[in-house]
């Protein structure tokens, strides 16, 4: 059954490459699959204050959840922190997600105006989100978090890249590796986008590298992903849900 879905997407590519016209074609029926809405999501830039550290900012979290618990806040809240961080950490990303819009001011309000801890400035707002592959049972509320900034190259789109990520999603299925793939851009129009691995731990992070990426498959992949789109940062994180 995988050999008949390879060589059908073989097929498929081929065809789409015999003429330009044909190419052309492709590219339109491509551009009728848009992404579809899971989440949306904004990032916020976050500094810790003065002489604050980790530990003021643990303790004040518990005071931060009841706050939002009081206001009836309905976003879930992740804090990331960078895992190259040697020395004393002291910036670190605030994510929110929700499954409507994101009310900006309200949750400025509470980012910003409640607290002596840390400051923060939006990085994106409500960018929206779409779970191309899922291999998680249930997400832990401590997680390991990979980050890419990408952007398509001109003959291909988001249709085109869910094509690729159903195939990868397709030779996952032969393997016993807990992942999961979040495609987050800021409208159907835009080129840049934004590409989300999340293991639970960081032991499935490496037990996913130790299992699929030395393989044949990896590698048909790489080079799929690589003609269709550009990736221009990778950044790593250790995520935690607070709210």
């Amino acid at each position: 059954m995988m050999i008949k879905k390879k060589n059908l997407l073989i097929a498929l590519f081929f065809l789409a490459s015999c003429s330009n016209e044909s190419s052309y074609e492709q590219q339109n029926l491509s551009e009728l699959i848009q992404p579809d809405l899971n989440y949306f999501s904004s990032q916020y830039d976050c500094s810790l204050l003065g002489a604050n550290n980790l530990n003021d900012l643990e303790q004040y979290i518990p005071k931060l959840s009841a706050l939002l618990k009081n206001h009836s806040f309905k976003y879930q809240l992740e804090f990331y922190f960078a895992d190259n961080q040697k020395n004393e950490i002291k910036s670190f990303i605030i994510n929110v997600k929700n499954s409507e819009v994101i009310d900006r001011e309200k949750l400025g309000l509470f980012i910003n105006s409640e607290n002596e801890i840390f400051q923060c400035l939006q990085k994106n707002n409500n960018l929206i989100a779409t779970t191309l592959i899922s291999k998680l049972d249930i997400q832990n509320s401590i997680f390991y978090l990979e980050i890419l900034d990408c952007e398509f190259s001109s003959d291909s789109n988001f249709g085109t890249f869910k094509v690729a990520s159903d195939y990868f999603f397709n030779l996952l299925n032969e393997y016993n590796i807990a992942y999961k793939a979040d495609f987050l851009n800021s409208d159907s129009d835009s080129r840049n986008f934004y590409w989300h691995n999340l293991f639970n731990s960081l032991e499935d992070r490496d037990d996913f590298f130790a299992n699929w990426v030395g393989s044949d498959e990896s590698i048909e992949i790489k080079e799929l992903f690589s003609g269709q789109s550009e990736c221009f940062s990778s950044n790593s994180y250790i995520g935690y849900k607070v709210y």
